[in-house]
């Protein structure tokens, strides 16, 4: 029988997932010591700290997880453990089509996820990205496809060619004459 990696417990890999502070840990814990019969997972739920979503993904799908690996975008794993919702994983999606910047940066600067919560993810499930840049690879343009568009490019109509626009001049009013001071102008100045 094959041995099983070591799991740690829910509340500290809550805490390392950033979404857990330490300070919460503690108080769960001497709640549990009154209330013996509470799961940890039922007092953070109780006390609205981590929704129930959440805490099943990490006590049952986890330890799966870091044992087999990943085989589905990071993003899908943040909807199982309910830190996303469906909307906020498709206006993401579309997003990043637009952006070219990664699903889980977008999270963060939308505010969905926390830093700390995506790095976790991505040290824990994707090692390979942990250190990427945040934008996307873009497809690669190989030398013919360039050499096809930039032929297009100089065969289409000039009509349909978009052509910098100059700026126009900006009308100035004429300078008007100066004027012969009137006998009963003040001068302010001496």
């Amino acid at each position: 029988m094959p041995a099983q990696p070591k799991t740690r417990p829910l509340g500290e890999m809550l805490q390392r997932a950033g979404l857990l502070s330490q300070a919460q840990l503690e108080v769960v814990l001497q709640d549990q010591k009154w209330q013996p019969d509470l799961r940890i997972g039922d007092i953070l739920e109780l006390r609205g700290w981590v929704k129930r979503d959440a805490i099943e993904f990490f006590a049952e799908q986890w330890p799966k997880l870091a044992t087999v690996g990943r085989d589905s975008p990071i993003g899908y794993y943040f909807q199982q453990a309910g830190l996303l919702d469906s909307h906020q994983v498709d206006a993401l999606l579309r997003e990043q089509a637009q952006a070219g910047l990664r699903i889980g940066a977008l999270a963060v600067l939308h505010g969905w996820l926390s830093q700390e919560t995506l790095d976790w993810f991505l040290r824990s499930l994707a090692p390979e990205e942990s250190a990427s840049s945040a934008f996307m690879k873009r497809k690669q343009v190989n030398e013919g496809d360039r050499i096809s568009q930039a032929g297009q490019a100089r065969s289409a109509p000039q009509a349909t060619q978009a052509q910098p626009s100059q700026p126009k001049p900006v009308a100035v009013p004429p300078a008007e004459a100066p004027t012969e001071p009137k006998s009963d102008d003040i001068s302010w100045v001496d």
